[in-house]
């Protein structure tokens, strides 16, 4: 135990070194006033502020895991940025890696240089520290949803062995009630764990992609915690299934829709 111990002090001491003084507590606060809070709601509000009726492709970027590598974020904020007609950037989960205070510094700092709004997903590892209490702080509601372009996006938690699989995660009658508005012409699901992996509660797999499949206006579940991109349709029930690359692979999707149709390309950083 001793000799783990050390090994487990030298890998976090390495792992961190390049970095600002690392802050171990989980639990702290906020006390220097590092870090703004409710993003997704901030920055959903430019994007809407920003929006128009003269277009109606959407045009994302679309990323997730930039646990431990936050330095390369650097480089996919300066892709970003050099991209025209970005509507926004979506981060499928695990934004931190411990879910401690100064990860959050560390991504928020490079974040905010974005010249595009973006909006993060919940990812387990957001919920070690603290059961997501500061990523709640932070990014605010584990489950939002809101229309642009006839597009409705579901962002909600799916990391149900975070929750011990308690059969209550994701909120699948909370989906079912977002599928029920009449107003948007496609619907896009947004989250960390895919349905076919293990750390998705087996118990809510069936009911939440059968929600998909019942509705012809769901179009795209998106998600990460793979750290690997794939595209596919895994239940051969007509819905197609995203995962995106972790950070550091140096590779994010750039997706259009338009008028319900999707095209995909492949950006390097």
């Amino acid at each position: 135990m001793k000799n783990f111990t050390i090994l487990a002090f030298i890998f976090f001491t390495a792992l961190f070194s390049g970095c600002e003084k690392f802050e171990y507590s989980p639990y702290q606060d906020d006390r220097h006033g590092e870090l703004p809070s409710n993003l997704n709601n901030t920055n959903l509000n430019r994007l809407l502020s920003n929006s128009s009726d003269d277009d109606d492709t959407v045009t994302i970027i679309y990323t997730g895991d930039s646990q431990r590598f936050y330095d390369r974020l650097d480089d996919l904020v300066a892709k970003v940025n050099s991209l025209q007609h970005v509507d926004f950037l979506i981060i499928c989960g695990d934004i931190a890696d411990f879910g401690i205070l100064q990860e959050y510094v560390w991504v928020c700092d490079r974040l905010k240089k974005l010249n595009v709004p973006y909006l993060a997903a919940v990812g387990n590892h957001d919920l070690t520290a603290d059961n997501g209490d500061l990523f709640t702080k932070i990014f605010g509601e584990k489950n939002f949803s809101f229309t642009y372009k006839k597009y409705k996006f579901l962002f909600h938690d799916t990391n149900g062995r975070e929750y011990n699989f308690n059969g209550h995660v994701p909120d699948v009658p909370w989906l079912s009630s977002q599928l029920d508005d009449a107003q948007p012409e496609w619907f896009v699901g947004v989250s960390h764990v895919p349905p076919y992996d293990v750390d998705f509660d087996p118990v809510v797999e069936n009911p939440y992609k059968e929600l998909w499949a019942s509705d012809p206006r769901f179009i795209l579940s998106l998600h990460g915690h793979l750290h690997s991109e794939s595209d596919s349709y895994p239940y051969s029930d007509g819905v197609r299934y995203m995962t995106s690359n972790a950070v550091v692979r140096d590779e994010a999707l750039l997706l259009k829709f338009f008028n319900g149709q999707i095209i995909k390309e492949k950006i390097s950083y």
